[in-house]
């Protein structure tokens, strides 16, 4: 009698802790989501930022063909050119690299803000993936 009522606690004990884990997983998937989409949304932004430079970039390279038609000045057009395509070469580069960054310090700080929630949510991950990868290799 003893043992079946510590053995009903238990299991209620576990039901209520799988409920906690379960709620506090739904809520850093929910977390991720918006982070996520955050990110998403600052590099969409950033991305017709970086489009509306090309194309005025692309706007001087034409005026400048239009002021250089002589072909004493080749020379000079090609390295205007260079020029303007490095300078849009690197600020791609920086805009990339700092959508990068902000998305690997927003998944950092989520992590360190619910370490045990985290961990719950990659290992749930973990086992669907093996479940997945696992049914197609027992399959073949």
């Amino acid at each position: 009698m003893f043992n079946s009522n510590k053995q009903e606690e238990l299991k209620n004990k576990a039901a209520n802790l799988a409920e906690n884990v379960k709620d506090n997983v739904q809520d850093v998937a929910s977390d991720v989501r918006r982070s996520a989409d955050k990110i998403g949304q600052d590099l969409q932004e950033k991305t017709l930022e970086t489009k509306h430079e090309a194309l005025s970039v692309i706007d001087s390279l034409k005026s400048l063909i239009n002021q250089y038609t002589s072909s004493a000045n080749v020379a000079d057009i090609k390295n205007q050119i260079l020029d303007k395509a490095y300078e849009l070469k690197g600020t791609v580069k920086d805009e990339v690299t700092h959508a990068y960054e902000a998305g690997k310090e927003r998944t950092v700080h989520t992590v360190q803000e619910k370490p045990l929630l985290s961990l719950g949510l990659a290992i749930g991950a973990g086992v669907l993936l093996g479940y997945i990868l696992g049914s197609k290799q027992s399959s073949k």
